[in-house]
């Protein structure tokens, strides 16, 4: 029979800004919090970055082998695909910075221009 095929990914980015609170047996008062710990934790979310900043930018190189993340979803982030972004944000006051930063992100992924959508139609061989 023919049929269509598609690809439906699911990536959950929450607190991926957030810097790892230390644990007591590791932690070390002259350490800053935000040394390698943070670096880590933010590579993927820097990297998704980037790759949005280059297709905002029509760039012919996309970063995308920069990250595991971006990797992944390259297909995804390319020519004709359709991409969904739910943003979640908080009303509480003491949220404020992270839903602003979460809202500018949202209005830099809205710029991205990825293309029309096709649809992939898979026959069988007969």
């Amino acid at each position: 029979g023919v049929g269509t095929e598609g690809k439906l990914q699911f990536v959950d980015m929450a607190a991926s800004d957030v810097a790892p609170v230390p644990k007591k047996e590791n932690f070390d008062i002259n350490k800053s919090p935000d040394a390698d710990d943070t670096h880590f934790s933010n590579k993927s979310i820097d990297a998704f970055n980037d790759v949005v900043n280059a297709r905002c930018q029509f760039d012919r190189s996309v970063p995308y082998r920069n990250s595991t993340l971006t990797h992944l979803l390259r297909d995804s982030l390319e020519a004709d695909a359709k991409v969904l972004l739910l943003c979640c944000v908080s009303t509480d006051q003491a949220d404020l910075t992270d839903a602003i930063g979460t809202l500018r992100f949202a209005s830099r992924i809205q710029k991205v221009s990825i293309g029309k959508a096709t649809k992939h139609i898979v026959g069988s061989k007969e």
